[in-house]
């Protein structure tokens, strides 16, 4: 029986992914932030499904089921990090993403802020247009975004990988959005839409990384889907939206470091 580990998986995108690996018959594991919704949501699956705490953006948590599959399971065939918000395993580890925060607090977070800071001067020139977009929204708040949009898969790939390398053919499916298309972006939502993107990369570069360990990690885009976060106006229900998800866990043979929408090979 394969193993799947779905994390944000007591509602909407990520339940249905359990559901339907569930009557699929995999081993699912149900990782929920709050574990009273997660007991709650277990109740509509069936007794085979393992409900567990996890906070994609608390080492802790995340090294305490790490611990728990390796014991009961001693792998994990299948990770997807579905867990997201919208519009330490040693000193090592922290150090490691200080790091990269450092990185883009100065590369990436200074460049935003000296744009935010002279936009207001360059709009009076009438040389930019007037529409709210990135230079409009919180920094804070982006990095709050960050924090469970990028950061929380990293965390989870890289804690999980040793236990996904001892499966016959271990899958990453990370949980993507259109918005995060860069031929597509408009500046709308910045946000989640830089989260999305960042993640995309992110995906490129562990699928790069890990194909020589026969380790495939891939994108989805679920499109614009009914759920708290999508909304009642989203054409797709949540079952259209997990489709691809539940194809690329269960299908054969499948390519890896691809975005996927439908079924089919979308751009980056």
């Amino acid at each position: 029986m394969k193993t799947v580990l779905v994390t944000g998986g007591n509602r909407g995108i990520g339940f249905e992914i359990c559901r339907q690996l569930d009557n699929l018959g995999y081993q699912v594991i149900l990782g929920s932030r709050d574990m009273d919704k997660g007991m709650a949501a277990a109740k509509k699956l069936s007794n085979n499904v393992i409900i567990k705490q996890l906070d994609v953006t608390d080492e802790k948590s995340i090294i305490e089921l790490f611990d728990f599959v390796k014991t009961r399971f001693g792998r994990l065939d299948i990770l997807i990090n579905n867990a997201g918000v919208g519009a330490k395993r040693d000193s090592d580890e922290k150090s490691f993403f200080d790091d990269v925060k450092k990185i883009m607090e100065t590369n990436f977070y200074g460049v935003w802020r000296m744009i935010r800071v002279f936009i207001p001067l360059l709009k009076k020139s009438g040389l930019t247009p007037r529409r709210k977009g990135p230079s409009d929204i919180s920094i804070a708040g982006v990095k709050d975004t960050m924090e469970t949009n990028l950061y929380g898969p990293w965390r989870m790939i890289r804690n999980f990988v040793p236990l996904v390398k001892n499966s016959d053919n271990g899958r990453i499916i990370n949980i993507s959005s259109g918005m995060g298309e860069l031929k597509n972006l408009t500046g709308q939502y910045p946000g989640y839409s830089l989260s999305k993107a960042s993640l995309n990369a992110l995906t490129i570069m562990f699928a790069n990384d890990l194909k020589n360990d026969g380790i495939k990690v891939n994108a989805v885009c679920p499109g614009w889907v009914k759920t708290d976060m999508g909304g009642k106006d989203a054409p797709l229900s949540v079952g259209q939206g997990a489709d691809t998800a539940v194809w690329l866990a269960t299908e054969k043979n499948i390519p890896t470091g691809k975005f996927f929408r439908n079924r089919e090979v979308i751009q980056w």
